[in-house]
């Protein structure tokens, strides 16, 4: 396995983490096995956890669509940045290729009236990015209630650093609130986990999901983040 298709595996299992350790997406205990392969990333523990990435049904469908429609493999790091952050490669994705692959969510228990429904009205300018899936699909799983506090905590947030203590880090981020019937993006101090011990200094720029500090971000990645998940916003309330 390319060291390439490792970082990109690693990014994966980072992002999926939070979101598996709460019981809300992919194989049960998924969590334990990414958390070895961070920490010990062996060729037999990457095959592991790409094994275990292949069944997020909110994950790996979207990494097959922006793959197919760049002409690479689903674990490229670029791929694997698309969804998560944002990049380029989303705008070569096809209005009706997305459309397929929200039909193809019924396999893994998204009710046939609402896939078809979803299809039907995805609105323009829309692209396959993980705030695409958290707007606009909510949650396939019941066990997620489609909330606001749950949406904004499902969000791939950007964040500034503001001061850390042991395991928890002080950030100036963004949440999502709903104010005159509209979701709408607004500043937020907060304090996050920083379960893996990322080495943080202040005014670091980092992504937080669900309530955990997952990496450090470039300013361009922070950039791309808003971009995207922003452009999304704006495309389901349009």
């Amino acid at each position: 396995m390319l060291q390439s298709e490792i970082n990109a595996l690693k990014r994966a299992c980072l992002y999926s983490l939070p979101a598996n350790k709460l019981g809300y997406c992919g194989p049960p205990e998924s969590w334990r096995q990414f958390e070895q392969f961070l920490s010990d990333p062996t060729e037999k523990n990457a095959a592991t956890a790409k094994s275990l990435l292949k069944e997020f049904c909110a994950l790996y469908p979207y990494l097959e669509l922006i793959a197919s429609a760049n002409n690479l493999l689903p674990f490229d790091p670029e791929v694997v940045e698309a969804y998560w952050l944002g990049n380029s490669l989303l705008e070569n994705v096809q209005y009706f290729e997305l459309q397929e692959t929200l039909l193809s969510f019924q396999r893994s228990g998204l009710p046939r009236s609402i896939a078809e429904e979803k299809a039907a009205e995805l609105p323009d300018g829309i692209l396959p990015h993980h705030s695409f899936h958290v707007l606009y699909v909510n949650f396939i799983s019941p066990k997620v209630k489609p909330i606001v506090s749950n949406l904004s905590n499902c969000l791939v947030q950007w964040a500034t650093v503001q001061g850390t203590a042991k395991n928890r880090v002080k950030v100036k981020g963004i949440g999502l609130f709903l104010e005159s019937n509209e979701l709408k993006l607004r500043e937020r101090a907060k304090v996050v986990q920083n379960p893996l011990g990322l080495g943080l200094n202040g005014n670091n720029l980092v992504s937080v999901h669900w309530d955990t500090a997952v990496e450090c971000i470039s300013a361009e990645q922070a950039r791309n983040l808003r971009k995207y998940t922003e452009q999304t916003l704006a495309a389901i309330q349009a």
